[in-house]
């Protein structure tokens, strides 16, 4: 039997009083039987009238639980009612608890008039927090990538390279002939990797070619081929699990010890300055991928997905990988707002300016930073919660511009350009400014001007590390994110010094006489000619039968004058 109607909240509170505390159902004849007996509450006085406004602080998703409590209750025969008084007090206090975890619902009051001006003096001190023993490029990549780093790699690289050879099955692999590789024929692998971003090829086979279109010494001369190849297999970053354990929650287990390391050394050596901005960059994979994302207006469109804690510059300070839904995330903060409080973990306090876009700006994360003496400058989304409506709702002709404060002096502006710009910003006021480009002066907000003088670091870093990639098609994800932050400009430092050949040669042409050769004969007792190389630099097509077999690719010479010009 139905119910009559009521009122909506009493409807979907006794589903949720059962769910969350066990007491005693009451039947339809229970029921009855307590009113025949005057049992039941004569008014509503009785009940705790601050009940109804707790409700008020409740999630979203709480509504949508009570909704499906009471959906999936709406089927049952039996219709009943909870009389227990303890009931309501402890659904009151657990509706404020609600509210203390989270205080994203509150009304935010709005001020037509800019409140006071906030202000935070910067206390750190920005720069290098050790000195590197020189001033080459190697010694700053040493301050970053130590000999505890390249032990790390030896150390997994060679204990990965026994499990595929205990794992292999066929007696002709090439994993047969591996022998331990130790930290120098590490740091010469890293630098021929980093030297393949300098010098494009299709395939990696092609760096070690004799043909003449093919023909790079450098790399046959370091290692061989199949000795890079096979290093490259067996490249590791952490143990995996053995037989019977498990497998870790963590996504990124397999890299996370590069990430921390990256991160932790980044913190070690280096101070951030003020402004800092966050956004997120796209390591490029196409293959199958749990976590792939999609980012329409990023250089590559399909891919890893990281965010990165960065200077207006382009230089990196921290990175955080997104791993999928349901990692990354806290019980009392959205996704968002969890990235950003990690990211910025350890520089709280000291007067820092962030500059976001409109995927993680709102007004309570503003809230939730000034409190932690940080400034928050970006765009905002519309559909944000505690937005100002009168200025979402306002229509604006081009130039125009309307704002509101908290109380606390955050500012939402609205400006009209070619199109709406809504901004946010606990730093800046909504005053206007000149802005000069090539062809007029233009007012804009300065909240605008700011923005983009400091949202460009991520832009500015996948530029720069898009004209020397290192990363190759048959890299595995793991092994590309983590080659993904190195720098090229080492590359000679970690490949030491050998001789040349070509020096070599030189050094015995001065030192020894050269004496004329003749060509072999061929089956028909024929000489093979040589093309003369003195004749052809002048545009002469001569054949001789006499080269020089102590000078470099053996060139054919005459005889008499082009033998004595050539070796001058």
């Amino acid at each position: 039997m139905d119910l009559p109607p009521g009122p909506s909240r009493e409807r979907s509170r006794s589903p949720i009083y059962n769910k969350t505390n066990k007491t005693k159902i009451l039947t339809d004849e229970e029921l009855l039987l307590l009113l025949e007996n005057d049992k039941w509450l004569s008014s509503e006085d009785d009940f705790d009238g601050s009940s109804d406004d707790n409700f008020e602080g409740i999630l979203v998703d709480d509504f949508d639980n009570m909704a499906e409590v009471e959906e999936g209750n709406s089927n049952n025969d039996s219709h009943y009612m909870c009389l227990d008084s303890s009931t309501m007090n402890e659904m009151s206090d657990n509706s404020n608890n609600s509210l203390r975890k989270e205080p994203n619902n509150y009304e935010t009051s709005w001020l037509s008039d800019p409140a006071n001006a906030n202000y935070i003096p910067f206390t750190a001190t920005p720069g290098l927090k050790c000195v590197p023993e020189g001033n080459a490029p190697i010694d700053y990549f040493r301050l970053l990538v130590t000999d505890s780093f390249f032990d790390l790699l030896v150390e997994e690289t060679n204990a990965y390279a026994l499990d595929i050879f205990l794992n292999q099955t066929h007696e002709s692999a090439r994993i047969n002939n591996w022998v331990d590789t130790n930290r120098k024929e590490m740091e010469i692998f890293i630098g021929l990797l980093f030297h393949m971003g300098t010098i494009r090829l299709s395939r990696l086979e092609d760096y070690w070619k004799t043909s003449r279109l093919f023909n790079i010494p450098c790399f046959r001369e370091y290692m061989s081929r199949n000795r890079f190849m096979l290093i490259l297999r067996a490249l590791h970053f952490t143990r995996n699990p053995k037989e019977g354990e498990p497998i870790p929650h963590n996504r990124l287990y397999k890299i996370q010890s590069v990430l921390n390391y990256f991160n932790s050394k980044m913190e070690e050596v280096y101070e951030p300055p003020k402004n800092l901005s966050i956004d997120e960059s796209m390591i490029l994979w196409r293959g199958r991928l749990v976590f792939r994302q999609y980012i329409k207006n990023k250089r590559h469109k399909y891919g890893v997905k990281s965010y990165m804690l960065t200077e207006p510059w382009g230089f990196i300070h921290r990175v955080m990988v997104y791993s999928g839904q349901g990692h990354d995330i806290s019980n009392t903060m959205s996704h968002t707002e969890y990235v950003v409080f990690k990211l910025m973990n350890g520089l709280f306090y000291e007067g820092r300016s962030l500059f976001m876009d409109n995927y993680y700006n709102s007004v309570h994360l503003s809230k939730l930073l000034l409190e932690k003496k940080t400034f928050v400058t970006g765009t905002l989304r519309s559909n944000r919660k505690n937005n100002p409506k009168d200025v979402i709702d306002k229509k604006l002709k081009k130039g125009e511009s309307i704002y509101r404060y908290t109380k606390e002096g955050i500012c939402v502006l609205k400006w009209k350009d070619k199109r709406d710009v809504l901004m946010i910003s606990s730093e800046f006021s909504h005053s206007m400014c000149e802005v000069s480009s090539r062809t007029e002066v233009r007012q804009k907000p300065i909240i605008v001007k700011k923005y983009n003088e400091n949202m460009s670091g991520i832009d500015r870093q996948d530029q720069m590390a898009s004209y020397y990639p290192c990363e190759r098609k048959s890299l595995r994800n793991v092994k590309k994110i983590s080659l993904y932050d190195y720098k090229i400009s080492v590359i000679e430092s970690l490949l030491p010094k050998k001789d040349n050949k070509t020096q070599k040669n030189s050094e015995v042409k001065k030192t020894e006489a050269h004496l004329p050769k003749k060509v072999e004969k061929n089956e028909k007792n024929r000489y093979y000619k040589k093309r003369c190389k003195v004749c052809a630099d002048k545009k002469i097509r001569k054949e001789t039968i006499y080269y020089c077999d102590q000078c470099e690719d053996e060139p054919g010479l005459c005889l008499e004058q082009c033998f004595k010009e050539f070796h001058k």
